[in-house]
């Protein structure tokens, strides 16, 4: 009995699911020797799967050779994130642009980076991040909270935007919310579960950004606590079944 009341408990504990601790995606981290066109020339937190680009810029697809599309894959262990790039609805090149001053900080009047922008003409190097008509998504590799986001201004700063300048974010990536950019701080708190994130240059005051960061919380680490709970019921079970074949 005393075994059973035990196991008892501990599914009861299973009502309080344990997450992970939170994870960084620090897409400013980012630097470039200067000396070659292969992810080894670059230093930081790197895609899987991205090529260099434009003036030591991280693609998804070969902007210079006229290539559009696909995207960049980000990964901390299991846990991945694609980015892909948009124009006008229209699949175009997401990039992870360098800055070699990037001093490790996520926010704050100090910081320094970029992040993950946008191109959606082939040879064009001076819109690298989201602007007029695109959009960049976000999608992880499962529902997960999400915290807060980086996001950083046309100077590799937080400190540049216009007074009041505004972006768009979205779920869903049809109903939108207005939000402004996050003046002398980049740091833009969220505090929702989503499996996709969008982001776009919209509303009243737009102005140019880059997504320097995103910080979410991997799955609870509930299904092996339940595996385990499962399996201390199965023993009580066995154990009382034992007990009255003996009686």
């Amino acid at each position: 009995m005393k075994i059973f009341i035990f196991a008892v408990m501990v599914l009861a504990s299973l009502a309080s699911p344990v997450f992970a601790a939170p994870v960084v995606f620090d897409f400013a981290n980012l630097k470039y020797d200067g000396s070659g066109t292969t992810l080894s020339d670059f230093t930081g937190f790197k895609p899987s799967d991205g090529v260099f680009c434009t003036v030591g810029d991280l693609c998804s697809s070969n902007v210079n050779n006229n290539i559009l599309g696909d995207d960049l894959t980000y990964g901390l262990g299991e846990f991945t994130v694609h980015a892909t790039g948009y124009y006008n609805g229209n699949r175009v090149a997401v990039v992870q642009d360098h800055d070699n001053g990037y001093n490790g900080l996520l926010f704050g009047p100090a910081a320094k980076g970029a992040g993950l922008g946008v191109y959606h003409e082939s040879g064009n190097n001076s819109d690298d991040n989201v602007t007029a008509g695109e959009m960049l998504k976000l999608s992880f590799n499962q529902v997960v909270p999400v915290t807060t986001i980086g996001l950083r201004a046309e100077g590799h700063n937080t400190t540049g935007w216009i007074t009041g300048a505004t972006f768009e974010y979205s779920l869903d990536g049809s109903t939108w919310t207005t939000a402004f950019l996050p003046d002398n701080s980049g740091m833009f708190n969220l505090n929702l579960s989503s499996q996709n994130l969008y982001f776009k240059y919209g509303g009243g005051n737009p102005d140019q950004f880059y997504v320097s960061s995103i910080t979410a919380i991997p799955e609870p680490e509930i299904y092996a606590m339940m595996l385990a709970g499962l399996g201390l019921m199965g023993f009580v079970a066995r154990r009382r079944r034992q007990k009255d074949v003996a009686a």
